[in-house]
């Protein structure tokens, strides 16, 4: 008989955990499996290329609401009321002594009337922090509850303790990293039996499909194409990304600077991009529903993030065998071998900077460093697949 298995996040926009989870539905055994997807979105990009086997659960009801679809008079009233309520207690929240993250005021307001699924699973997994956390902890009925974590959680706004009791009803955690579970380690140290590592999943047939489904004419041949992807958002420092792009323009290089991702920063970017007189050599692209053909037919690909909860976009990059300069953030170790297949520079513009100068000063490095990827395996996490049937049966 199969296992039935649910899975819950809050939408399958473009991002690390929703493509991780997508590569991974679509390695699962289906003939073992039969697989409920839960969202609180509907109609993101990454749908698409969910299997046909998933099913995908209605979206629950107060989700649509905000959707604008229609009830009843009295569900509109109540669903209306809770809306309002929630918007003050947001704003409300940015004043508080004690701040929460958006999620837990959103969730703490909202719980009367989001209501449980009925079924009964045998694993339920909730693949982010945050919502779909607190929905699988408290409104799914199941033999055994797994959580991802997927950011570094001891320095995000989430109350700790408010958290722990959703992670009290959590099996398993299942950080993405081993600097992922370090991080939760800091906050609770008797987490220690109930975290393991699962690292992002990554399906190498699959991105480079993908990278040869669509043909890109924003690229310019005559000069250096660089590529980053990723939200607009601070934690992936776009403010050193334009302040590199300067330097490069002040030394002479003909370059184009592209950045996939739309995200609450874009205006003071784009601000910042007239500021720096960058209008012809760096280009915000907004969301793109495939970026890997820009990945594989880039000169360069740099990632100046701050943190990371793993690096999927600079795996993927690595996949397609791109030179890759990517800042220090605390899995990049994990990623790129230093000076052997990519480059690992400090988290500031100078190090940045002479970290792709490198690439176009040395065609010698460059042609050594691409040499090297096509030398190696490709990057695959498939293996993970084994970890998480181990989390799954065991």
């Amino acid at each position: 008989m199969k296992k039935k298995l649910l899975f819950v996040i809050d939408s399958l926009s473009i991002g690390g955990a929703e493509k991780s989870l997508v590569s991974l539905l679509n390695l699962i055994e289906p003939s073992k499996y039969e697989i409920d997807l839960l969202l609180f979105k509907r109609g993101e990009d990454l749908e698409r290329y969910l299997p046909k086997h998933i099913n995908i659960l209605p979206v629950p009801e107060y989700f649509r609401f905000l959707n604008n679809e229609k009830f009843a008079a009295a569900k509109n009233i109540t669903y209306s009321y809770y809306k309002i309520k929630t918007s003050l207690n947001l704003r409300l929240n940015k004043y508080a002594k004690k701040t929460l993250h958006s999620e837990q005021v959103v969730y703490k307001n909202l719980t009367r009337i989001i209501y449980p699924i009925e079924s009964m699973y045998d694993v339920a997994i909730a693949y982010s922090q945050g919502m779909p956390t607190y929905f699988v902890a408290s409104k799914v009925k199941a033999s055994k509850k797994l959580a991802w974590i997927n950011t570094d959680y001891v320095n995000t706004l989430y109350d700790k303790e408010l958290d722990y009791e959703s992670y009290k009803n959590i099996t398993k955690i299942i950080a993405v990293s081993q600097h992922t579970k370090e991080s939760v380690m800091k906050i609770r140290t008797d987490y220690d039996d109930k975290i393991d590592i699962v690292f992002d999943i990554v399906n190498p047939d699959l991105i480079n499909t993908m990278s040869e489904e669509v043909e890109i004419n924003e690229f310019d041949k005559k000069v250096v194409n660089i590529l980053t992807v990723g939200r607009l958002v601070s934690a992936k420092s776009y403010e050193s990304a334009i302040g590199v792009a300067r330097l490069l323009k002040d030394s002479g290089y003909r370059f184009k600077w592209f950045v996939i991702g739309e995200g609450p920063e874009r205006k003071k970017l784009q601000e910042l991009i007239v500021e720096n007189d960058l209008l012809d050599s760096f280009f915000l692209l907004g969301k793109r529903l495939n970026p890997y053909p820009y990945m594989k037919n880039c000169d360069i690909y740099v990632q100046t993030s701050i943190k990371e909860g793993f690096g999927l976009t600079v795996c993927e990059a690595k996949i397609l065998k791109r030179p890759i300069v990517c800042s220090n953030f605390h899995t990049a170790k994990e990623i790129i071998n230093n000076n052997i297949d990519g480059l690992i520079v400090e988290h500031n513009k100078n190090s940045i900077f002479n970290g792709i100068r490198k690439y176009l000063d040395d065609s010698n490095f460059r042609e050594e460093i691409v040499k090297q990827l096509n030398i190696e395996e490709p990057y695959n996490s498939i293996n993970q697949l084994n970890k998480f049937y181990q989390l799954i049966e065991n």
